[in-house]
């Protein structure tokens, strides 16, 4: 699913670039992109992206939300 151009859409309806693109996107900014599918309840996409060392934690868990 996450090589480029692998689609399960019906030819012209997309090029299947989505993930491969989210992927490097990730890996780039050293996170994690995880996929969990249930047949019949559906599929979860996790990313998880590191929190740069010069950010203020305390700050960000404050009720504002990023």
């Amino acid at each position: 699913m996450f090589e480029p151009f692998f689609t399960t859409k019906d030819e012209g309806k997309g090029t299947g670039l989505g993930l491969a693109i989210c992927l490097r996107i990730v890996q780039q900014h050293h996170g994690t992109l995880e996929v969990e599918s249930r047949l019949g309840d559906g599929t979860t996409v996790r990313i998880t992206l590191p929190v740069r060392p010069d950010t203020n934690v305390a700050a960000l868990s404050g009720g504002g939300g990023l």
